[in-house]
């Protein structure tokens, strides 16, 4: 075979081999079940001493309310924020953000608080009974906070006030929850104050 004969040999060859692929891939993408979508909403309630402070907590949380106050003694709780996420189905989502949700005594304003949650490898699956329970692999929220401390006694003779942050978090390796069903996943003390910060999650499917 000469020469010429031979190119066109090897390139017809190669011509047919990525035609071949192009089709199995494309025949491959075809048959891929559309993705599943959820939205991850984060809600934080936090429960106060204050008996003057008024009820603030929304109708979809109208059940976590009832349990609150079925299992602890706070007068007064209230919807301190609100956070949205979308996800796909295995994947994972990670918000960070400054934040006042805890709400600061007025000598911390200016103080941010660094608050972030995630949401590792969400899956959903059917549980005993036939309706769908989400995973996610882990759950973790946390915060660092500022908080007023004594420091060193100035020329006065009166102590300074330092401020200082203090971390507080909840760590989950693996939790799970109904689907489309407010659920609340753990509580944590607020840093000097008697009160106490609970986390309620709802996970639901969404338009794809």
């Amino acid at each position: 075979m000469n020469q010429p004969k031979r190119f066109f040999s090897i390139l017809s060859f190669l011509l047919i081999a990525i035609a071949g692929a192009s089709a199995l891939n494309a025949q491959t993408d075809a048959k891929l079940p559309p993705e599943s979508n959820y939205e991850a909403m984060l809600q934080v309630i936090i429960g106060q001493s204050d008996a003057g402070t008024k009820n603030d907590i929304p109708q979809n949380l109208t059940a976590i309310s009832r349990e609150l106050r079925a299992n602890f003694s706070f007068p007064s709780y209230r919807l301190a924020n609100t956070f949205i996420g979308r996800v796909s189905n295995t994947g994972s989502l990670e918000y960070k953000s400054v934040s006042d949700v805890f709400g600061q005594p007025s000598e911390q304003q200016d103080a941010p608080i660094f608050l972030e949650w995630s949401l590792g490898r969400l899956q959903t699956a059917p549980d005993a009974r036939g309706q769908n329970v989400v995973v996610a692999q882990p759950f973790r929220f946390g915060a660092r906070v500022p908080v007023n401390v004594a420091g060193p006694k100035g020329a006065d003779g009166r102590p300074s006030v330092v401020l200082n942050y203090e971390a507080v978090g909840l760590n989950m390796n693996r939790v799970s929850l109904p689907e489309n069903k407010p659920t609340l996943i753990g509580t944590l003390s607020l840093p000097k104050t008697t009160g106490t910060m609970f986390l309620v999650l709802t996970v639901r499917p969404t338009e794809n």
